[in-house]
């Protein structure tokens, strides 16, 4: 068994128990300071204590969890609770006095009671076990509104814990002294042959540093910025590939300001073809394409590869870098994407697909 549903267990188990304490707990007491009350006293309380019970864990597992926070129905909230306060405030009144009447304490046993008196009595029945189902209600969502906090700090912080370890991997991918030699040993090659060229990839290693150290600082950076950062990779990248590899972008420019994300995200599906090209007859190939449509941003990464398996593609395996961005996009934006990995004997394919509804910060304006 594992140790999330060790908890869960122990939480309804907690849950439940406390209920007992509250409702039943008064009422056994009350039974035992007067163990000569009629049964069907007895059996009263115990039935009002169930009932307060029910109410509570109807709205504690159900109704507030899944109306109130999940659908943010809050009208079908009070809509529910309302009818069941009503219902169990009417229908045991009603059912009672088709089967003679409340049951009565021993102090009242054999008294006959007035019209007004019984009348009175139902009155009361309503008011005050009404007021202590409402306030078991009231109970139960401070209850799971406090869980509720609980697991959105911790997943919070989860998250944060899980972004800046994302961060530090794609650090030390990309800023290791072994990228950087060859960086810088392509571009020094370039200087004798076409200097321009040259400057150019100095630039663009230049802008890769400065998003990594800074941009990257933030939670999420805008979607076009990301998107400049895997061209200059690509750019770069290629500079050092076998020249029998041919590299083919399609990369949509996105002027929407208000679309943001987080970043170095995408760039792992990107990185793990540049890792596992492979040359096959001469001929190799990596396709990489993003474009916004239909609502969703889309990323395809195709490359040529071996047939060895995914795991032995080279010394890092390229399965850690996508179970990582896997549970990236879990934490990240859960049931808002879509990643798909294949592969055939020759061709190696990622599709990663994001809601834009995901993305967007409604906090920018758009352009």
């Amino acid at each position: 068994m594992t140790p999330q549903i060790k908890s869960s267990k122990a939480g309804t188990a907690a849950v439940i128990l406390l209920a007992f304490l509250l409702f039943y707990f008064p009422s056994m007491l009350i039974l035992f300071a007067h163990d000569n009350e009629p049964k069907d006293m007895t059996a009263f309380n115990l039935l009002i204590a169930t009932c307060y019970t029910g109410v509570f864990c109807i709205n504690y597992f159900l109704i507030v969890p899944k109306i109130f926070f999940e659908k943010d129905n809050k009208l079908l909230f009070f809509f529910l609770n309302v009818v069941i306060v009503v219902s169990l405030c009417s229908l045991l009144p009603l059912w009672f006095a088709s089967h003679g009447g409340f049951p009565r304490p021993r102090h009242l046993q054999g008294v006959d009671l007035s019209a007004g008196q019984v009348f009175v009595g139902y009155i009361s029945f309503i008011i005050r076990d009404g007021i202590m189902m409402i306030l078991s209600i009231a109970f139960a969502f401070a209850m799971r509104l406090s869980k509720t906090r609980e697991e959105m700090r911790s997943r919070f912080l989860e998250l944060e814990a899980e972004r800046r370890n994302t961060e530090l991997m794609s650090l030390k991918a990309q800023l290791n002294p072994h990228f950087l030699f060859n960086s810088l040993n392509n571009i020094y090659a370039l200087i004798a042959i076409d200097a321009e060229k040259a400057q150019e990839s100095l630039h663009e290693l230049s802008n890769m540093l400065r998003f990594m150290i800074y941009d990257t600082e933030s939670h999420t950076v805008a979607l076009s910025k990301e998107i400049k950062f895997i061209q200059d990779f690509i750019r770069l990248m290629s500079l050092r590939l076998n020249p029998y590899v041919k590299v083919t972008c399609d990369l949509q420019e996105i002027t929407d300001r208000s679309l943001r994300i987080t970043p170095l995200l995408i760039l792992t599906l990107v990185e793990n073809a540049f890792k596992h090209v492979a040359v096959i007859d001469n001929k190799g190939f990596i396709n990489i394409k993003i474009s916004i449509k239909d609502e969703w941003l889309f990323c395809k990464v195709t490359n040529s590869c071996s047939n060895e398996p995914i795991g032995n593609m080279g010394k890092e395996t390229s399965g850690v870098g996508l179970r990582n961005i896997e549970k990236q996009l879990d934490l990240l934006y859960p049931s808002a994407y879509i990643l798909e990995i294949s592969k055939n004997p020759c061709v190696y394919k990622s599709e990663l697909k994001i809601k834009i509804s995901a993305l967007r910060d409604t906090t920018q304006s758009a352009s």
